[in-house]
């Protein structure tokens, strides 16, 4: 099982939400002025040569006898880009949903959310390369084909995610939203190179860390081997409290790192774990996103 179906049944209850745009709940509603028709009038300039004459405001040249055009402020949709960590650490359970099934549905859920206004979409994969890129669409469609991708995936190989940001950012053409999932469990100069390039190439990013309570807790007790779902190497360790109080004083230190670099990056940053409720985690990074 990759996607939770009691999970996408729950996101009905989202309709106090999915009735806003998508750029109301992921950017404050962000406008752009462009000359032309639009919803609301910006303001003018004057008018040059080539530019369209249904944009001239002709009361304004009765007052001045000058011409000048008309400028209106206009939404611009962005496009929803979701990247999800599907390496082998993504494999990794101790209690409840694996990693990969709990951050993929809530990738799922971003893209309800896009699907309920309209809105263009695409997702894809990545470890230590890019993988099943799907192209930006709309609709009801485009959406069960990306949960068809996920549930469908291989966790495999160890994640790389500047190479991978590298190699994505040439793929975009439009104003975009960027989100990626993952447990962001690698070393913090590649996680530091790659957000930064996400956010020289995206209007609004988020990161969405997934961690299980084991790894989190390390809810083990006295000697136990270790392997490296990425590496496959392996290390017998004695879980001792003061181990246990070392690795979780590193945890918390490299999780403090990733939110500095992206408070630097004005990314938005939300760290989950797979033993809270889904769809309470999901409100919560929405709510997060809407107060911001």
């Amino acid at each position: 099982m990759a996607i939770d179906s009691s999970f996408l049944e729950a996101l009905k209850r989202l309709n106090f939400l999915v009735k806003r745009r998508v750029s109301d709940i992921y950017i404050g509603g962000r406008r752009s002025i462009k000359q032309g028709r639009g919803t609301d009038l910006a303001d003018h300039r004057g008018y040059y040569p080539g530019d369209d004459f249904k944009t001239i405001d002709w009361r304004l040249y009765g007052r001045t006898e000058k011409l000048y055009i008309r400028r209106f402020e206009e939404e611009k949709d962005l496009i929803l880009r979701i990247l999800i960590d599907s390496s082998a650490s993504m494999d990794f359970y101790a209690l409840g949903m694996r990693k990969f099934d709990y951050g993929g549905s809530i990738a799922a859920g971003f893209a309800y959310i896009a699907l309920n206004n309209y809105e263009k979409f695409s997702s894809a994969l990545y470890s230590d390369k890019v993988m099943d890129v799907m192209p930006v669409r709309k609709g009801k469609n485009h959406f069960f084909r990306m949960i068809e991708v996920l549930n469908g995936s291989e966790q495999e190989g160890h994640t790389n995610l500047a190479a991978c940001i590298e190699e994505y950012t040439k793929m975009i053409k439009s104003r975009s939203f960027i989100v990626i999932i993952s447990d962001f469990i690698e070393p913090i100069d590649s996680l530091r190179e790659g957000i930064y390039r996400v956010a020289r190439h995206s209007e609004e990013a988020v990161l969405i860390q997934v961690l299980d309570p084991g790894e989190v807790e390390l809810m083990w007790e006295d000697d136990i081997d270790f392997e490296d779902m990425e590496s496959l190497d392996s290390r017998r360790t004695y879980l001792s409290p003061a181990f246990k109080k070392e690795y979780r004083g590193r945890l918390e230190d490299h999780i403090s790192s990733i939110q500095g670099i992206c408070n630097e990056a004005g990314v938005d940053f939300f760290s989950v774990r797979t033993d809270a409720p889904l769809f309470d985690s999901f409100v919560d990074i929405i709510g997060g996103r809407m107060r911001r």
